[in-house]
Formats: structure tokens, sequence, C-alpha cells
């Protein structure tokens, strides 16, 4: 296998490229891997997991792929004259170079080093060489057109590059009966309390209602100003922080530091306003290292110079191919998210970046935590209890978002109230189960919430 060493003097449109007659492949590899394929369906099983047909720099052996891979599914032996068959058959066998060649295929086994798998993957990375090099073909095409805004060319070309760079699937079709068993085993550890739904929440009472976040669900804490939205999603962060899930904050409302003391605050028990300020006693002081220390330990990371959900899915995109997974994104909070594109109206602009937020948390597999204001709806009613139809600006946030959680408390609107500390947190949207409310401790001059009797170290 060898790579150009020259620089390539005109670039090309990418369709303009035969790239099965490109250098950038090994065609050793290529004829190994579909000459142990015909030869033992022990190593189709192998190859199957590391290629697809599209990794293959070669039209012939793109074709012999698929068929090979058609007649294991049918339980056909896939010797040489079986698929010679079945390729004269589909009007394929010319095309492929015929019987020798298949013979050919065979012969080119090596018999002293390598198994499937080894040459598999040979294929599939220089696979990803050439997708590479074609995402940059289309980045300097794209970049070159006026019609797009610069942050869409930007965002193309990170889509294009993530597309080529990460780890690439053949499929996840299954028949039930494959995975059933497994699924049933799952269930079972639910019920004896062996295993949670998903990932905590760190209130236990919260987590009873939902079994916890799944990857790819967008949360919308929602509230008015002050009430705790923040905390909140900093809270879901912390939670997951603690049990080494990464986490990444992006604090579109509060500096870095500020984020620090509510971390600080909310992990060491420390009173906020001793960190506002500057008068922290030397209990406080050590308190406050201890925490800083602890947190350190987790995977969790904070930007707050980041203004748009395309600098964020940029940034989330990055971090997720450098440390090969992500667990929860906090993005504080919605209606400050800046848009590139222009809209005519204010709830279109937050209902597509609400869109796009959940898009990119299926796409990164994270739970996307993104807080919502809510309007002043509640104020005018007798008990001032949050409605879902007090979302600002925008009804897509209902319905884009998986779990919608209304914040409420007493104490907010009557200082005086008997319930004053305490916090509903009110499951007003569920997509896979059902809502209802949960009332947690509202420590929030610790910068947190908690279940009643825990002290927040869930």
């Amino acid at each position: 296998m060898s790579i150009p060493t020259q620089p390539t003097r005109h670039l090309q449109a990418v369709e303009d490229v035969d790239w099965s007659k490109h250098p950038m492949s090994d065609l050793a590899a290529e004829q190994a891997v579909l000459g142990m394929m015909m030869t033992s369906p022990k190593a189709i099983d192998e190859v199957i997991d590391h290629v697809a047909g599209r990794d293959f720099a070669d039209n012939r052996h793109v074709t012999l792929f698929h068929t090979l891979v058609l007649m294991w599914g049918d339980n056909i032996p896939s010797d040489p004259t079986l698929v010679a068959r079945q390729l004269d058959t589909n009007g394929d066998l010319l095309r492929v170079g015929g019987v020798p060649y298949l013979h050919t295929l065979t012969e080119k086994i090596p018999t002293t080093t390598g198994t499937p798998r080894y040459h598999a993957r040979i294929v599939a990375d220089w696979a990803k060489r050439r997708r590479v090099r074609e995402a940059g073909l289309r980045i300097v095409h794209t970049s070159q057109t006026l019609d797009k805004t610069v942050d869409e060319v930007i965002d193309a070309a990170q889509q294009d590059i993530h597309a080529a760079t990460v780890s690439q699937s053949p499929g996840n079709l299954l028949a039930y009966n494959d995975f059933h068993d497994g699924e049933l085993d799952h269930l079972e550890k639910l019920m004896n309390g062996e295993v949670r739904r998903g990932m905590s929440t760190g209130l236990g009472t919260l987590d009873d209602l939902i079994g916890g976040f799944l990857p790819g669900q967008l949360v919308v804490p929602a509230g008015r100003p002050g009430m705790g939205k923040s905390t909140c999603g900093l809270g879901f962060a912390i939670a997951a922080a603690r049990r080494g899930i990464p986490a990444l904050i992006y604090s579109l409302e509060m500096s870095r530091r500020e984020l620090t003391w509510r971390l600080l605050s909310a992990v060491g028990g420390i009173d906020l306003g001793a960190f506002t300020t500057g008068r922290l006693t030397p209990d406080q002081h050590d308190k406050a290292k201890k925490a800083s220390k602890t947190i350190a330990g987790w995977p969790l990371h904070i930007d707050d110079q980041t203004h748009t959900v395309a600098d964020i899915r940029t940034s989330a995109r990055r971090f997720r191919q450098r440390h090969n997974g992500l667990g929860l994104v906090f993005v504080d909070y919605l209606q400050r998210l800046r848009t590139t594109t222009k809209h005519d109206r204010r709830d279109l602009e937050v209902g597509r970046n609400a869109s796009d937020l959940k898009t990119l948390g299926q796409e990164l597999e994270a739970t996307m935590v993104v807080p919502a204001q809510l309007n002043r709806g509640p104020e005018s009613r007798t008990d001032k209890r949050p409605q879902l139809s007090d979302l600002r600006d925008s009804g897509e946030i209902e319905q884009e978002a998986d779990i919608v959680i209304l914040l409420h408390r007493d104490d907010y609107y009557d200082k005086e109230s008997p319930r004053a500390g305490e916090a509903d947190f009110i499951v007003a949207k569920y997509r896979n189960g059902p809502t209802d409310t949960v009332t947690v401790a509202a420590q929030l001059h610790l910068s947190r919430f908690t279940d009643f009797g825990i002290g927040g170290d869930r």
C-alpha cells in the first residue's frame, strides 16, 4: 500500500474523480478479504463488523462483497462456483471479471499472515482516508460558494469531516429474534432494581419517575427568572460527571468563574454568598479546596465563550471524537442562544435552535439539557403554578423536547410560605412515560436541589 507523496496540482470536483482507480487503496487487502469470504462463512461474520460495501475502492469488489453478504444471509454457501452462478443470475458476472477472477481471489489468500479481521481493517482504514480526501475537496468547493454564509460553510465543513472520520457501521438492522433474549434479561434486571433505565439525574425521586436520562433526549428544565432552572441543569451535569460520564457545560449567561463558584458551592456545601463577597471562613476555604480537587477528577468541561448552536455543534463533535464518548451537554439557556440564520419571528428562531439541539443530541448520542424561560403566565394564576403553554417564544420547544420539567417554588412568590425551601419539579411532558410532580429540597444558597435528607451527595 502506498500514499501519494506529490501534492495534487489541480483540485477536481468530487464527482469527477474515479475513486475505483485511485491509488489510495490496498488492492491486495481487498482481494484477501473477498477470497477469505468465499472460503469461510466464519470469515464473513468477522468481516462485516469492520467494513461495508462502500469501503472497497474497486467497483468489482463492491459488487462481490454485496453478493457474498446476501448469500451468507440466505445461508447459501459462498464457494466460487455458487458465487459465479449468483452473479450470473444478477447479470454481474462479466462485470466483476468472470469465473477466472473469482478463482484468482481465492488464490490470493495469504497463507502465513493476517486474519479476515486484520485485512478488513486495512480496507476500512483506506476507505476512511479516501473519505477524508473527498471531504477536503467538498470543503474547498463549498468555501468558494458565495450563496452560503461563512457560518454555514464552516458547519458544512465540520459535518463533512465528522462523517469522514467517525467509525462507520454497515448498519444496525437486526431481526427481533437476534436481540430479544438480551432485552428480556435487561428487563428482568430493571424489575429487580439491579440497573437503572438511564443516566441518573442525581435526584432519586426524579429517577424513580422517569428512570434517568437516555442518549439523544432533549431535556428542558423551564422556569421564571430566578426560579432555579440553571441550578437544576448544573445539578444534572454534576450528577453525570460525578459518575464518570463526560459532561459539557456551555454557559451563555455566567462566566467560567461564576460557574466555578457554583460548582464549589454545590459540591462543597458552601454558601454561595461567601464566594460573591469573597468572605470565606478558613473552614469554607478548606472545603472549597477539597471540593475543587474532587471536581478536577471528573470528566467535566466548561465553555463560556460559545454562543451559537453551530459553534456548540463544532465543539461537541470535536470533544466526542477526541474522547470517544459523551454523556451530557448542558446549554444554559435556550433563549440566549444566538442564531446564524435570519428569521422574521423570534419564536421561529428559538424553535429552530431547539430542533437543532435535539438533532445534535441524537447525532452525539448524548442527553441535551437546555433550560428555557417561561413567560409571565404563572403570575396571572392564583396558585402561580406553571403550565406547558407558558414556554416563552415557541411552542416548538414543547414539540421537540422529550422531557419538560417546569420548576415551581411557593417561596418564590411568598417568602412566608409554609413550603419555604421546597421545590416542585413538574414533569409536564415525558415522551416515554407518565407525567407527575416530584418535590425536592431547594438549597439555592448552596447552588443545588437535593432529595430530602440526602444532602446533595447522590
